[in-house]
């Protein structure tokens, strides 16, 4: 009887499967499995991917048994329509999730970037302001009058009572100690 089926057209297999013949889906299986799968394969350029979608289109198929009026229906049109709408369905989900990857990527990569900037910023302050403390203590006194308090140096001598003069020679002697001190660090 099995030689019988493959004689049959669609529209008769299709009849004969919508009353519940097993013989008439297994037949409809041998002859658009591969055909549906090389069709899914081309599209996807995946063979997993593609057995896994006419696998399902067959799940769908037999579901729809007693459901479906092939008469209206042409099966191999719907065959091809299942998996050609499920492939969509995959690919339109890959390239989702592959922007979420993307994204979720940058994220992390900007925030790696921000971290360690702030990281590499946070031990550089460091350095200098442990470079300032251990500068004597009247020359650290003028720098920090001239770099952290934004004095000029006419009000930095008048606030610690030395000639502009040594204000200048002190700023000028606490920068070249710190420039030689950081230089390791920052070249």
């Amino acid at each position: 009887m099995k030689g019988d089926y493959r004689l049959l057209t669609d529209v008769e297999l299709a009849d004969m499967l919508n009353q519940g013949d097993n013989l008439a889906f297994e037949e409809i299986y041998r002859r658009y499995w591969a055909v549906l799968y090389n069709f899914a394969r081309k599209m996807l350029q995946d063979n997993e991917q593609a057995k896994d979608i006419v696998q399902d289109t067959f799940t769908k198929l037999y579901a729809q048994i007693g459901v479906l009026d092939f008469q209206q229906i042409k099966l191999a049109p719907y065959l091809y329509t299942l998996v050609r709408n499920a492939v969509i369905t995959l690919i339109n989900r890959n390239k989702l999730k592959l922007n979420y990857i993307v994204s979720f990527k940058d994220y992390v990569n900007a925030g790696e970037c921000v971290t360690d900037n702030q990281v590499l910023e946070n031990e550089m302050q460091r350095q200098i302001d442990q470079e300032i403390a251990s500068l004597p203590s009247r020359m650290r006194e003028i720098f920090e009058l001239s770099r952290k308090a934004h004095l000029s140096r006419k009000e930095i001598a008048e606030t610690t009572q030395l000639s502009e003069e040594t204000v200048k020679k002190q700023i000028y002697n606490a920068l070249k100690i710190l420039r030689s001190k950081l230089r390791a660090y920052f070249f």
